[in-house]
């Protein structure tokens, strides 16, 4: 072996023959800038090299040399470097963002505060005091003193222009709430849509949302939210974790690019619903265990059901059985029955329906003596106002792997019912007859949003019965 060929087998190089220079070199396309530019660099590293003495070079590496040198040429010839030029000079200029709606408050920052000391490794309640002498930990307790609770606001009617926030002026406020008169003569529902299911998913499909439509309507989390059935103007309203109720004007200026933000509760706003028999009328429910009516005809939140405060008892959820009547779906696992036309803010009827907290209650559209609920349990109920005698008297019970986070009945003929279960489940029940309820659909859905997402809950299309809506976790967000 000669010292030029252990040199080339050092380099893991070798000889290339006449044949193998012949082929012709396939030119492959180039996906992304980061490959034409090491393409570059090689190609302005083999120019400087052929430049230089070429008598250190073995035929193999010339070869390289050479295809470098056609890749780029064609690269030139198809226009490629001048592209990439012009696609940097694109992604380097950023597009100045703006927030709608509600604008963000400037936070102070506090200083440092010193590093936690654990008070009972050093022996101290939670105030800072001593233990007494002969303190068991296993045993002994204390409460700190210091500890704060939201108090619900003042009980009776709120006039909206008195509880609201982020007002730019007591003139603005007043010709909103005078506005909303406007939406007090609508008298129509959602009509039934008779379109072909294919189309009607195909033109949801071409949708897009873009920064201009984004808003921010309330300063936390979002809990519930409903939209107006007016088909003159688009009113949205949405409840929020601390209390905030914002209603949404989307075709005015008003407010905050038609934002007006109430604070009616101190704890999470759990259900809106816009009354289906007089569509001036707003209700919600709270954690504060209170439900209100907004009278948008007069601008006045009214209590309608409320509960002790010292039992915290939450307000979960509330549909309509009549006109006049109301279905709340409680924390404790009751169910209360309120006649608005009776004074006193008070339960007709109070039924235990859960042994553990109730979630949804959702009433028949057709036959309103039918209620389904559902709770944090395994199973969602079906129910017959006409015989509620005890926990067991269900007429049909629909079973989940776990905890059952929602249930509705189809909106036009009731003949369905859709549940979302926390075991990663959405189910649709044949409920044409309640007492023989059976699984009709069971799919598969990421239902695990976590601590600091509100908790999924499938919902009707409000004009089809083979059509809903869920959020989704995958990324992008997307429903």
């Amino acid at each position: 072996m000669t010292p030029a060929t252990r040199k080339r087998k050092r380099l893991g190089t070798h000889e290339v023959s006449s044949s193998q220079k012949d082929k012709k070199v396939k030119i492959m396309p180039i996906a992304c800038a980061k490959n034409l530019d090491t393409i570059e660099d090689k190609s302005n590293n083999a120019e400087s090299q052929t430049m230089a003495s070429t008598g250190d070079l073995s035929a193999y590496e010339k070869q390289i040399q050479h295809n470098i040198a056609e890749k780029m040429q064609v690269l030139h010839q198809l226009g490629i470097t001048e592209a990439k030029q012009q696609f940097q000079h694109f992604i380097s200029e950023k597009k100045k963002t703006t927030t709608l709606g509600l604008k963000p408050e400037k936070r102070v920052r506090s200083p440092p505060l010193p590093p936690r000391k654990s008070l009972r490794l050093a022996g101290q309640d939670p105030d800072g005091h001593e233990h007494p002498e002969g303190f068991d930990m296993k045993t002994k307790f204390y409460a700190s003193e210091n500890v704060t609770q939201m108090s619900r606001p003042p009980a009776g009617p709120m006039q909206m222009t008195e509880v609201g926030k982020n007002v730019k002026s007591e003139q603005d406020e007043e010709e909103f709430v005078s506005s909303l008169e406007d939406f007090c003569k609508s008298k129509k529902r959602f009509k039934r849509t008779t379109a072909n299911l294919q189309n009607f998913v195909s033109f949801f499909e071409s949708m897009r949302l873009t920064q201009e439509h984004v808003i921010k309507v309330v300063p936390n989390r979002i809990f519930s939210l409903d939209i107006h059935p007016s088909e003159t103007r688009t009113l949205i309203c949405a409840g929020d974790k601390w209390g905030y109720l914002a209603l949404w004007d989307v075709d005015s200026a008003s407010g905050n690019d038609g934002v007006h933000l109430y604070q009616p509760y101190s704890r999470p706003v759990s259900d809106v619903i816009f009354d289906p028999f007089d569509s001036g009328k707003l209700y919600s429910a709270s954690y504060d265990g209170v439900v209100r009516c907004a009278d948008l005809s007069t601008g006045v939140f009214n209590e309608v059901f409320v509960t002790d405060e010292d039992d915290d008892i939450l307000c979960k959820a509330v549909d309509f059985i009549s006109a006049q009547t109301l279905a709340v779906a409680l924390g404790d696992g009751t169910m209360a029955v309120v006649d608005t036309r009776i004074p006193g803010c008070t339960a007709e009827h109070t039924y235990y329906v859960h042994k553990k907290g109730l979630r949804t209650v959702s009433v028949h559209p057709v036959d309103r003596q039918y209620i389904v609920t559902s709770a944090a349990e395994s199973y969602a109920k079906i129910w017959d106002l006409r015989n509620m005698k005890k926990p067991t008297s269900s007429i049909a019970e629909l079973p989940h792997g776990k905890s059952v986070s929602s249930a509705y009945f189809s909106p036009l003929t009731g003949h369905k019912v859709l549940t979302t279960s926390t075991d990663d489940t959405i189910r649709v029940f044949d409920s044409t007859h309640p007492e023989q309820s059976t699984t009709l659909h069971s799919i598969r859905h990421n239902n695990h949003t976590g601590r600091w997402l509100t908790r999924f809950q499938a919902i009707w299309h409000p004009t089809r019965e083979d059509l809903f809506v869920v959020g989704s976790m995958v990324h992008p967000r997307r429903v």
